[in-house]
């Protein structure tokens, strides 16, 4: 079984390769999605891996174009910055699951598989700084992670944005 993993992290994806050889996967690597274009536009692949962040553009974008290529992938979403925004439009646009880094091997391996596991469901309700930082990260990626114009569209001080992006990265 093939596999293509599309992230810009390279530590990452260099463990996460050797881990899925490990289990059986013909794993290959990409940092760039043009890369896996250019690079295995003539390889068949079962399950692609897409970074939602790569190299400040959105992996969204290539998801379409993604599906074109591989029809028969199953294409899995992982990203640090999970957002319900996000999370909504990848499964509206073919992806077939969406995980966020880290992420435990084995729970890898269900969603590869399409072993389905039912989300824990909280008795607490979001919080408003869920609710806002999924605001912002909905507007970042409407402005392809430009931050002034991203501030802006917030009505926010571009400062106060940074601050608020670098608290929650840390």
């Amino acid at each position: 079984m093939r596999l293509l993993m599309i992230d810009d992290d390279e530590a990452f994806a260099r463990v996460m390769v050797r881990r899925l050889e490990h289990h059986g996967w013909q794993a290959f690597h990409c940092s760039v999605a043009s890369d896996a274009f250019s690079h295995h536009a003539n390889e068949v692949f079962e399950v692609i891996l897409l970074d939602l962040n790569l190299q400040g553009e959105s992996g969204l974008k290539h998801l379409d174009a993604l599906q074109k290529k591989w029809p028969q992938a199953r294409i899995i979403i992982l990203t640090g910055y999970a957002s319900i925004a996000t999370t909504v439009h990848a499964i509206k646009n073919g992806a077939v699951d969406y995980l966020t880094k880290p992420i435990e091997m084995s729970i890898l391996l269900k969603a590869i598989a399409g072993e389905e596991e039912a989300p824990e469901l909280s008795d607490e309700p979001v919080g408003v700084d869920t609710l806002e930082w999924e605001m912002i990260q909905r507007a970042l990626q409407e402005h392809d992670g430009n931050i002034s114009a991203t501030a802006r569209a917030l009505k926010m001080h571009r400062r106060t944005l940074q601050r608020r992006l670098q608290k929650r990265r840390c």
